[in-house]
């Protein structure tokens, strides 16, 4: 029996190894084919300058004044800063390894101790990346992997050790204790709404620990404290409200602008996470019938209060980017997952039919996006690749005011897709920052080229409108 089960452990592992090993190597493609898209070209400067980056004392300069100025996210922001300072190149590997621990944790989330089956594992691979309504701008674009895909990784693997409590991890000590407090300042500072829901989960699972283990352990306290520590820093900046000051004041009365939020929070739900909602219904109802353990039960709900928290913490923000849909799909995600592997201990038949009928299916959808977002990143790589080629080469030639195009990219795998590319205004922001990295006097639009490079003189989408993907 013993043999038996170390037979089923390694063939487990290699079968992770595997769907991992082959997420790992597509999204390294897609990293190096991702180019430097909007905000990119602003952090190389040192913030408020139009000064370069020289050192890591002008980022930390940077970072001060940026918290002090404009915003909290001072974790995130030095990650941008410091990768482009050291290289994309750098960048493209850390970054593919960063959204493969993503999908793992999501993964070890759900099934806790036990070892991740390969079939949830490809499972979570597919759902995070089908159903994530801006993928590459949130796992590609280097600035919003920072921004987005970071922060949420940090906050998975902190609740890692409070999952696995419930299943028996017993840590002692001031390591661990310290360990953790520093680890949820990560999950604490990163964004707003990731955030939020991190020092949340603390809370819950702080509550789930004692109600199933009897103990407040030292190292769940600390963690719940570096998070709400690291929370306070990013919420109470004082660049914080000299942003919230620039936005200004909306006129509209107090119940008109948050029904309209709390409207455009539930639209956003039901139009990317609507299917995933469907499916922990029925993964649930089917879990309920099995009658387990009140660990088993809870914890899918846990998870899926948590994906509803993030969602509506955003009623809060003027603006509702589709971008801070990322955490809610993880938690949707580990949801659905956490009934997978509890059905897999209550009816291994019919869980093993399950893992392979959803893993399959998610596959299927999985080969198709990857086979459309391959395209498009592969045809935005090349136009840009021309673009900048065409600019650089214009310059030499001794002109300072260079015309050209803006590109659009089709689908939402595209790291450039919601982002501003240059303007017909050379003095925009965009089109400055560009020009500087560049090397180039002036740059503007004079038209838009979609794939395979037609041309189009339409200003509707990018050129002259941040097209953010927002909610308002």
């Amino acid at each position: 029996m013993r043999i038996e089960f170390a037979k089923r452990r390694s063939a487990a592992w290699w079968g992770c190894a595997a769907v991992l090993g082959a997420a790992f190597l597509v999204m390294l493609l897609f990293n190096v084919l991702t180019p430097l898209i909007s905000d990119d070209y602003s952090y190389f400067l040192r913030f408020p300058t139009h000064e370069p980056v020289r050192s890591f004392g002008d980022i930390v300069q940077s970072q001060i004044q940026h918290y002090l100025q404009w915003g909290g996210r001072t974790l995130v922001i030095s990650l941008n800063q410091i990768f482009l300072f050291l290289g994309k190149g750098l960048f493209n590997p850390v970054n593919a390894l960063v959204f493969c621990v993503s999908v793992w944790a999501c993964a070890k989330l759900a099934a806790g101790s036990r070892p991740v089956h390969p079939l949830l594992l490809a499972a979570v691979l597919g759902a995070l990346f089908h159903f994530n309504p801006c993928f590459g701008a949130v796992n590609l674009w280097l600035c919003g992997s920072c921004g987005y895909l970071w922060p949420l990784v940090f906050c998975l693997l902190f609740l890692l050790p409070y999952r696995l409590a419930l299943d028996g991890l017993a840590w002692t000590g001031v390591k661990p204790a310290a360990g953790m407090f520093f680890l949820g300042l990560a999950a604490g500072w990163g964004n707003e709404n990731t955030s939020g829901m991190a020092v949340l989960a603390a809370v819950a699972f702080l509550a789930l620990v004692r109600l199933f283990t009897g103990k407040f352990p030292l190292w769940a306290l600390t963690g719940a404290a570096g998070s709400l520590a690291g929370f306070l820093l990013l919420m109470c900046a004082p660049g914080q409200w000299v942003r919230f000051e620039f936005a200004g004041s909306d006129g509209r009365g107090f119940l008109t602008v948050y029904s309209t939020r709390i409207m455009n929070a539930t639209h956003a739900l039901l139009l990317y996470g609507a299917w995933l909602l469907v499916a922990f219904g029925a993964l649930y109802g089917l879990l309920a019938l099995t009658r387990p353990g009140a660990k088993a039960l809870v914890l899918p709900a846990v998870f899926c209060v948590l994906a509803l928290a993030a969602n509506y913490a955003l009623v809060l923000s003027p603006v509702y980017y589709i971008r801070s849909f990322y955490p809610v799909l993880a938690m949707l995600v580990c949801a659905n997952a956490s009934c997978i592997a509890a059905l897999a201990q209550a009816r291994a038949q019919t869980a093993r039919l399950l893992r392979g009928a959803l893993a399959g299916a998610l596959g299927v959808v999985l080969a198709y996006d990857l086979l459309v977002g391959g395209y498009d990143i592969l045809s935005y790589y090349t136009m840009r690749r021309v673009r900048d080629e065409a600019i650089v080469a214009a310059a030499q030639a001794g002109e300072e005011d260079i015309a050209t195009y803006a590109v659009f990219p089709y689908t939402r795998f595209c790291g450039a897709w919601g982002q501003p590319d240059i303007r017909r205004d050379p003095g925009n922001w965009v089109n400055v920052n560009m020009a500087l990295h560049l090397g180039v006097g002036s740059i503007r639009a004079v038209e838009q080229h979609y794939y395979p490079f037609p041309g189009y003189d339409d200003f509707s989408n990018t050129v002259d409108q941040e097209m953010s993907l927002a909610l308002e």
